[in-house]
């Protein structure tokens, strides 16, 4: 039978305390291993972060675009077309941001296809692009079945 003394203390009367050596190399290696595995996608993660907010702006600034070009006279769209730059806002978070437009005219009014591209993979081959339509005044109006 053991003493009230035991039951409180177990390992004072023979066991030993504490980690071993082995013990404590084993443990971080296990951590060291964690932490190794763990830290790229950490990295992966703020790139795609810095990748979406790229992204983000650049269709808010083609969107942004899309709205100016409403308020144009249809006179003065090829000039507006010709003259079109990247807003400052979006120059300094998107690097080298290129900004294009293409115009195709129709019997139902002006097609325009704005495109953004920048210093990203596959961003030149693959630009962001968004189309709007210019509807002339004769037609405005009109609702069509």
């Amino acid at each position: 039978m053991h003493s009230p003394d035991h039951a409180r203390h177990p390992r004072r009367h023979g066991g030993r305390r504490g980690f071993t050596t082995l013990e404590v190399v084993a443990a971080a290696g296990l951590v060291s291993a964690g932490l190794v595995s763990i830290v790229p996608l950490f990295v992966r993660q703020a790139r795609l972060l810095a990748e979406m907010r790229c992204e983000r702006l650049a269709l808010e600034e083609l969107a942004n675009q899309a709205e100016r070009l409403a308020a144009v006279a249809p006179d003065d769209l090829a000039r507006h077309l010709a003259d079109l730059t990247v807003s400052p806002a979006v120059a300094r978070v998107v690097s080298n941001a290129r900004l294009g437009a293409t115009r195709d005219d129709s019997p139902l009014g002006t097609r325009v296809v704005f495109s953004l591209s920048w210093d990203a993979p596959g961003r030149d081959e693959r630009p962001l692009t968004l189309a709007t339509w210019i509807v002339p005044a004769s037609t405005a109006g009109e609702v069509r079945p």
